[in-house]
């Protein structure tokens, strides 16, 4: 289980960022990098490379594509930091190992793999294998390249993250330094260990140095993961509060729209519909705060003084005052205007600015919330009832 949960972590992760690395070519960096994670993970669990190594009749040829993962992975994530740190620190220089180094380290192992007799699936190829010196360079170049881009990408974490007004970008990337700090620890364990087995020497068991390569491994995982999704957090919680809004305002939107069809730009979806559609919700809740505020103000021509008034009244009489009061007030005359649309009464050319409102997106969004919460209360439903005996007493008489 222990080794199968950073591969479902990592399969997860790139899930999860794959549609924002199809529609962004920046994103797909880092995409890259939990990619090739996903893929060496997997491999890294016994009972996926056993298989695969019969299957393809080739012994440990998942050891090296778990390496392989492991260059392409630690390129990505360097080049990443590095982007990060041009891009947000301008004067904050750095270097970075060219594509072509990650390239010759790759064809180096492959090939030393390759030219090395491999009689018996090992635990841990580069362990039991090391007394046999292509393995035991194969190990070195694996290392040194991992050794140092995680240097480097270290350094720029820990030198940017420290930068001040970075928020939840810094924070993220001094995880994300701690991440690969670890992951140093990672590959100097596994050079003493490669470098102890090939001078025939070996204080502890293959599965016990396996074991802690895996512990450190995990560990260097679980804080780049953290690192380079923390700065994702703010706009996920800014998402999720946006569409906690949008649905919010959902009734009171269809209704208005109902009774002033005109101010919709497109045709209403239904409720699930609204509910079962993630995308564009910042722009859906920009639109349907404006299509609100539309129908009001077209409302508002069906709103007689006389109306206001007797709104104003039936809330005074409930004990509410002051602001509460006014949202309130606006509700009940917006339900009595909408009938009185509905009725084809003609307008009385006194449209008014509304009682609440806000000078910014946030502030109109909170107001029409309350707006939307009076509007759904018996208080207003109370009025339109007697709106409604009203009119057919009158139409009776």
């Amino acid at each position: 289980m222990i080794d199968t949960l950073p591969a479902v972590l990592l399969w997860l992760v790139t899930a999860w960022r794959t549609p924002a690395a199809w529609r962004n070519a920046s994103k797909r960096v880092l995409w890259s990098a939990f990619l090739a994670l996903a893929v060496a993970m997997t491999l890294r669990v016994s009972s996926v490379a056993a298989p695969v190594d019969a299957a393809l009749g080739v012994n440990n040829l998942s050891s090296l594509g778990k390496h392989l993962g492991g260059i392409v992975a630690a390129h990505s994530v360097l080049t990443f930091v590095h982007s990060m740190a041009e891009e947000k620190a301008s004067g904050l220089k750095s270097s970075r190992l060219h594509l072509v180094v990650p390239s010759a380290a790759a064809a180096i192992i492959t090939v030393l793999f390759f030219a090395t007799p491999q009689p018996h699936e090992a635990v841990d190829l580069l362990t039991e294998y090391a007394t046999d010196w292509r393995i035991a360079a194969y190990g070195g170049v694996w290392t040194a390249y991992l050794g140092a881009a995680l240097f480097s990408a270290s350094r720029l974490c820990w030198r940017w993250g420290r930068q001040p007004g970075t928020g939840l970008l810094g924070r993220g990337l001094r995880l994300t330094g701690i991440g690969t700090t670890i992951g140093i620890v990672y590959a100097v364990h596994r050079v003493a260990a490669v470098v102890l087995r090939s001078l025939g020497q070996s204080p502890l068991p293959a599965s016990m140095s396996e074991a802690i390569s895996g512990l450190l491994l995990f560990s260097a995982l679980l804080f780049i993961v953290t690192g380079s999704t923390l700065p994702a957090a703010g706009r996920l919680l800014r998402w999720s509060r946006e569409y906690r809004d949008l649905l919010q305002l959902y009734a009171l939107w269809l209704s208005l729209t109902e009774a002033v069809p005109s101010v919709r730009l497109d045709p209403p979806r239904r409720r699930t519909s609204e509910l079962l559609y993630p995308r564009h919700v910042h722009d859906r809740l920009y639109r349907r705060t404006i299509e609100i505020r539309d129908a009001v103000l077209t409302l508002s021509d069906h709103a007689p003084g006389s109306l206001r008034d007797q709104a104003h009244a039936h809330v005074a009489a409930s004990g509410l005052i002051g602001a509460q009061a006014d949202i309130a007030a606006e509700a009940c005359w917006i339900i009595g205007a909408q009938n009185s649309r509905q009725r084809n009464e003609p307008s009385s050319g006194e449209p008014l600015p509304p009682a609440s409102g806000g000078r910014d997106l946030p502030s109109e969004i909170h107001a029409l919330k309350q707006l939307a919460r009076a509007y759904d209360s018996d208080l207003t439903r109370t009025f339109a009832a007697e709106l409604d005996l009203a009119q057919t007493l009158e139409t009776t008489q």
